[in-house]
């Protein structure tokens, strides 16, 4: 196969070569600049729409999206007889993906260009192996603040303030508590988080990406909002989080959760998704994403990495870089 690059805002991913594009069988979506391993496909039914092209999953691509860049390498004939012993020559460095090399097993497959690893800590994380990360390549870090209103993360400070000593980038998370206690509305509710959230990222190390909103159940707890009072909780805290941060924030969850929390046709898209989502096989092209976003800009891929002396980590790809608001 050879390698090409996506050269278009995004390209639609296809079950199979159409005739015409308003045939629906589009599967996902890939963006600018990823490098995918491709060949040829000779069963075209419209050659005036151009060439496809195909994975190594039988998914196909409009040529006219791509730049052909060079072969993939070819696997080597085994040799028909044991040749003579030779030094060992010293393994190469790995070639970098992103501003800092990656080295770490059980990445996912079809990774972004340019696309950054990062792991996100909380008081949970007893004591956090950081120059672990930077060995591996780990170039950001979302750190827990907060939970509802009066939690505030204990470690969060310390946290941050390692991160930074490692050139680690740095975001901040809030534990949402949807529900109407803080001043008996769901409006007065979400102002009280989203305003606490804001105060307490005052007195930490400041942050170089978007603030992000934790939502999801716990084995104790749910929102007990229906699904138009919990959209609105949502735009409530997102509206002051844009106000007082100039920059709106980023929702983290997974699809089981927010396909049932929210409105079917809730309009939250414009809002940056962090996706929660642990395949056995995980594959950049195959991230499953809610009802209402069409993709995804951090994707948690393992809540068991396997970093330096950490006992496990969470670990995630980032490919939209838009989310970092003070770079």
């Amino acid at each position: 196969m050879d390698r090409y690059k996506v050269i278009v805002p995004r390209l639609n991913v296809r079950k199979a070569p159409v005739a015409d594009f308003k045939t629906q069988n589009i599967i996902s979506q890939v963006t600018q600049d990823m490098i995918l391993e491709l060949e040829p496909e000779t069963n075209i039914p419209n050659p005036s729409l151009g060439k496809w092209l195909k994975d190594s999953l039988g998914q196909y691509y409009w040529a006219n999206g791509l730049t052909k860049l060079s072969a993939a390498p070819a696997a080597a004939n085994p040799p028909t007889s044991t040749p003579p012993a030779a030094p060992t020559p010293p393994a190469p460095a790995p070639a970098p993906t992103s501003p800092s090399t990656v080295s770490l097993k059980g990445l996912p497959t079809n990774l972004p260009a340019n696309y950054q690893l990062g792991v996100d800590v909380s008081h949970h994380n007893a004591k956090p192996d950081w120059a672990g990360f930077v060995k591996v390549g780990v170039r950001f870090s979302y750190i827990k603040l907060s939970e509802g209103v009066g939690t505030p993360d204990a470690k969060a400070k310390e946290n941050a303030q390692n991160a930074v000593s490692k050139n680690i980038k740095i975001g901040y998370y809030h534990f949402c508590r949807p529900d109407a206690r803080n001043g008996g509305t769901v409006v007065s509710d979400a102002t009280a988080e989203a305003n606490e959230a804001l105060n307490l990222m005052k007195a930490l190390p400041k942050s170089n990406l978007a603030l992000v909103m934790d939502l999801e159940d716990q084995a104790s707890w749910d929102t007990p909002l229906k699904p138009a009072d919990y959209m609105l909780w949502i735009k409530t805290f997102a509206s002051i989080i844009q106000t007082g941060m100039n920059a709106g924030p980023i929702i983290y969850s997974r699809k089981e959760y927010l396909d049932r929390k929210l409105p079917k046709t809730h309009t939250l898209g414009n809002l940056k998704l962090w996706i929660s989502y642990y395949p056995a096989q995980p594959n950049c092209l195959k991230v499953t994403i809610p009802n209402g976003w069409t993709d995804w800009a951090i994707w948690q891929f393992t809540e068991s990495g396997a970093i330096g002396q950490n006992p496990k980590i969470d670990l995630n790809i980032l490919k939209d870089n838009s989310v970092f608001i003070n770079p």
